[in-house]
């Protein structure tokens, strides 16, 4: 699946899209978690995230907000539509991470659950870069049977959920294999 096409898609996507710089054509090729990938104790809050954010390259914007807690509200906006979302940001070993997921306070239905996407950011004063983990690398793993302790299962859109607890993810995220992140875009602060 070509990951660099710019495509347009619907609301949980297009925060990861934000952070980056990828929109995609359908709703398939993520690598998403049933589970958090934080927990009370691990979630940390960064105020210099607060601000405009611009990817030059493709043009699309992310406003990020303080949300309720220690949470951020993250409203993307691409060419011709906006979404907004929830953030939580968690720190594990050195590396800082984004858990978004569709804004709370919405009950979408029995039949749909809710899905984390991981985005692993850095942050200076001037720029925030962001790295899905790469679906490409999980699509292999999976079928060679290599994903360790680590769980998924490929849904209906070719997503690729990990069914792991949060326990064993940020274990696994504490030494990840070198090519468990796809290429990261980045952002200036605007």
């Amino acid at each position: 699946m070509n990951m660099k096409a710019k495509r347009p898609v619907g609301s949980f996507l297009c925060v990861l899209c934000v952070l980056c710089g990828e929109a995609f054509v359908s709703g398939g090729c993520l690598v998403v978690s049933l589970q958090p990938l934080y927990d009370d104790q691990s979630i940390a809050f960064e105020e210099a995230l607060i601000g405009s954010w611009e990817n030059a390259e493709d043009g699309t914007r992310a406003t990020i907000e303080r949300g309720e807690w220690r949470s951020y509200k993250v409203t993307y906006t691409d060419r011709s539509s906006s979404w907004s979302f929830q953030g939580n940001l968690t720190k594990i070993g050195a590396a800082t991470f984004l858990d978004l997921t569709e804004m709370r306070g919405t009950d979408p239905g029995p039949y749909l659950v809710p899905v984390h996407g991981i985005v692993r950011v850095s942050l200076t004063d001037k720029t925030l870069t962001g790295a899905l983990l790469d679906y490409d690398r999980f699509m292999r793993a999976i079928v060679q049977k290599s994903l360790g302790k680590l769980t998924a299962a490929i849904d209906d859109r070719r997503n690729v959920a990990i069914t792991a607890p949060t326990t064993e993810l940020r274990r696994w995220l504490t030494q990840p294999p070198a090519d468990a992140f796809a290429a990261a875009a980045t952002f200036t602060r605007k």
